[in-house]
């Protein structure tokens, strides 16, 4: 049943679903004009109020698209009331979304922005709602069209010097693309309070694990955690996927056979098939065997989620990573780190820019090129093989000898070149 229009009834809207090839599935109501249910894969309902304005209204034939309420948080009544006011504005030659364009909040905007467009086309939509619920507070309730790039600026200042450089510069970048969605689809009006904020200037990270010394502290300190945790940064180190990969790590995603693990969907929206060595094989072999072994997720937790009550994969690591580089007396570590050092280990060991880039599921060769700094060995080669075809004097370098001298202060005699 796509885009057709019947009486709404609850028993008919509540069995509805979105086909998972589509991006939605909309519905008309035959007894409200404009009145209409929209349906996600994911089986979120939305009613909406979806109408093309008269010709003789203040904007004709234009697509008249306001959001009503969730499936769940408001009544079918409700909603063909909310349909009805807008059929008498409509009626009055009037433009509804630019009353309601003007009355909504930014939380409101940032709720339509998540579920129309960043859980469809982005990977990390879960985290980026994570930080709006830290750092947005201030704005939920705030009329959009009231918020000023005075106000952003104060705010994204203040982040800055709280929260750190980089969290500043990610939530406005947050904060920017709302904004952009919300006008480019009509829902606001007006200018982007965002642009011509002065950002920080990004800084990339270098910091890997060291070899030697800092790596011997390191894997010291890992092996007295618990299996699963120390499993777990194991293979962070060993496949160098990102953390929240190996978090979901499944057991259907593993051919221990062809040794590869093959990631369906990574940050940048590719999948990705990762070689299996021989240690990350063994540890993957010896969690088969372990008595915590869970039938889905390679890395089980045993916290059951407050919603399903069920046990899932580990989800935050960051007080146990910090742990482990304490007792290991080392320092500025993160856990993506991890994914760095297997990265910078490659480089050391002359691997091309090329392979550490499939290796690590890099789409842009822009996000390699931080390796090239330890890539030293190709390059020194370079130099000695161009050092060679010249023809040098055999005094070029001249050492002062050291050796007993009448009057000299120092004890050396400066050997004279010719």
């Amino acid at each position: 049943m796509e885009n057709k229009a019947f009486n709404f009834r609850m028993d008919t809207l509540t069995a509805l679903s979105c086909p998972p090839e589509k991006k939605a599935l909309r519905v008309y109501d035959t007894r409200v004009q404009g009145l209409a249910l929209r349906v996600r894969p994911t089986g979120t309902k939305t009613y909406l109020y979806y109408r093309r304005l008269p010709d003789k209204s203040e904007s004709p034939r234009k697509i008249c698209e306001i959001t009503l309420g969730n499936f769940q948080d408001i009544t079918l009544e409700q909603a063909r009331l909310k349909a009805t006011e807008l059929n008498l504005i409509i009626g009055l030659g009037k433009d509804p979304t630019k009353e309601a364009a003007e009355q909504i909040t930014y939380g409101k905007l940032f709720e339509r922005w998540i579920n129309d467009y960043a859980k469809i086309h982005t990977v990390t939509w879960a985290e980026v709602e994570k930080n709006h619920r830290r750092h947005f507070g201030m704005w939920d309730k705030r009329i959009v069209t009231t918020i000023k790039r005075e106000h952003v600026q104060t705010w994204f200042n203040n982040l800055g010097n709280t929260k750190g450089k980089d969290a500043a510069n990610r939530n406005y970048n947050t904060f920017r693309a709302v904004f952009s969605w919300g006008l480019m689809q009509g829902i606001i009006t007006g200018d982007n309070p965002c642009i011509g904020i002065k950002t920080f200037r990004k800084v990339v990270r270098e910091r890997f694990i060291l070899p030697g010394e800092e790596m011997q502290k390191f894997v010291e300190s890992l092996n007295q955690e618990e299996p699963v945790i120390r499993d777990f940064f194991w293979m962070c180190l060993l496949t160098g996927a990102r953390c929240s990969n190996v978090m979901g790590m499944q057991w259907s995603q593993i051919n221990m056979d062809l040794q590869w693990w093959r990631i369906p969907v990574t940050k940048n929206g590719d999948s990705q098939t990762i070689p299996l060595t021989s240690h990350a094989l063994e540890i993957l072999r010896l969690r088969k065997e372990s008595n915590d072994l869970h039938p889905v997720w390679v890395f089980p937790s045993n916290r059951k989620g407050w919603k399903t009550h069920k046990t899932g994969h580990l989800v935050s690591l960051r007080h146990a990573f910090q742990r482990v580089i304490k007792r290991a007396g080392l320092s500025d570590l993160r856990i993506h780190d991890l994914r760095r050092t297997a990265g910078s280990y490659m480089a050391i060991q002359g691997v091309s820019l090329t392979i550490i880039g499939k290796a690590l599921g890099h789409r842009s060769p822009q996000a390699t090129l931080i390796y090239a700094r330890l890539t030293q060995d190709p390059v020194r080669q370079a130099l000695e093989n161009a050092q060679a075809a010249l023809v040098l004097p055999n005094n070029l370098v001249h050492i002062p000898q050291t050796q007993k001298s009448d009057g000299n202060a120092n004890g050396a005699e400066l050997v004279e070149t010719s």
